[in-house]
């Protein structure tokens, strides 16, 4: 398991570095894109000045505004206190005996069973769920996913997979139309190339394994892995699609939460945008524990 300090420092490290590279590389691409387009209306020296003012923009507006786009992405109402007393409960015991402060609860009004997390920082911190998760689960098992969420708070994992929003998860969409058919399909088609490098982007910033290392960290906080095993085994039955779920933000989910695309064509594309392994891969790594 995922339990010891050093390992955790290690992570933390990591996800703040390799933050510090994708901001410095979306400045760095704007700034020279724009600068090459001003050779053509201004000299040597205006075209530089333009470039690093714009790759600076670049490089502070996805630093600053990729936590309020996310927010506005999922569309949540904050936890009431009353009606969601069990969920605020459950986070304020498990992040003292995690050692990380309360994140700001909301509620997503959607059946489906799923949560995630997203902020820069992890007193800045966001966690989510669905009014589907809360309805669907136990209480032991709704303490499983919840100790999942706050593992990525405390690992940092948040800083990479929020600031992915802006940088790489804004043309999953894309991908699916240019995948799909219909009118929508001639704009995937132009967007393709950036679609392409983006979801090769997400999966350096993301990745496929970091919903499992999660499930290691969850566990290794409660003790107790039967309960998140029986809580994926529900959402996998239940499903974690939701009716609303953005493609943007579809990493940010502990199980995969856009409904699947009905895709005839560059199936490799949208396979790009996937972050998650199958759930009953992750129920059958932690029963093996």
């Amino acid at each position: 398991m995922i339990a010891s300090d050093g390992g955790l420092a290690e992570r933390v490290k990591g996800n703040r570095r390799l933050t510090a590279m994708l901001v410095a590389t979306a400045g760095g691409f704007g700034g020279l894109l724009v600068g090459l387009i001003s050779l053509l209306l201004l000299p040597v020296l205006g075209a530089v000045i333009v470039a690093v003012v714009v790759g600076l923009a670049v490089a502070a507006a996805a630093w600053w505004g990729c936590e309020a786009f996310a927010r506005h992405l999922i569309r949540a109402e904050r936890a009431d206190p009353v009606r969601h007393a069990r969920l605020i409960n459950l986070v304020e015991g498990l992040g003292s005996s995690a050692g990380v402060p309360t994140p700001g609860l909301y509620v997503v009004d959607d059946p489906g069973l799923n949560a995630l997390t997203t902020g820069r920082t992890p007193r800045h911190a966001s966690l989510v769920v669905t009014s589907g998760l809360l309805d669907g689960l136990s209480r032991i098992e709704l303490e499983a996913v919840l100790a999942h969420e706050l593992s990525h708070i405390k690992s940092y994992d948040i800083l990479t997979s929020t600031l992915a929003v802006v940088l790489f998860g804004i043309f999953a969409a894309p991908a699916r139309d240019a995948a799909g058919g219909g009118a929508r399909a001639v704009v995937g088609w132009v967007l393709l190339p950036f679609s392409a490098l983006a979801g090769l982007g997400l999966q350096v910033a993301v990745g496929r394994q970091r919903e499992a290392i999660a499930d290691l960290s969850g566990v290794a906080l409660t003790r107790y892995p039967p309960a998140l095993v029986s809580a994926l085994e529900n959402m996998q039955r239940a499903g974690t699609r939701l009716a609303s779920g953005s493609p943007a933000i579809s990493h940010l989910w502990l199980g995969p939460a856009v409904p699947a695309a009905a895709v005839r064509r560059l199936s490799w594309l949208v396979e790009l945008f996937e972050t998650h392994r199958p759930l009953d891969e992750r129920i059958e790594a932690l029963s093996e524990l």
